[in-house]
């Protein structure tokens, strides 16, 4: 499996959103055109599955073929993976 992104987010009750701190993503599998939109799908599932995930916890998930895998820390930092 290859890796496609990771992020590092800071995450927490007092927060609406999760706050993405660094992000990297290998996009050159993909077509120029699609770059944009699978970076923009994978800020979303980041976003969208640390929200999901308890603090002190971790989980997969899969969505449409990729994996994103899910760190939450107590302390409200959290990483993710997407495969």
């Amino acid at each position: 499996t290859k890796v496609v992104g990771i992020a590092i987010v800071r995450t927490g009750s007092e927060l609406n959103e999760p706050i993405p701190i660094t992000t990297a993503n290998d996009l050159a599998s993909f077509g120029y055109f699609q770059r944009q939109t699978v970076k923009e799908m994978i800020t979303f599932l980041t976003k969208t599955f640390i929200k999901r995930t308890e603090p002190g916890q971790r989980q997969s998930v899969t969505h449409e073929g990729y994996i994103v895998h899910c760190y939450v820390r107590s302390d409200g930092l959290a990483g993710t993976v997407t495969t």
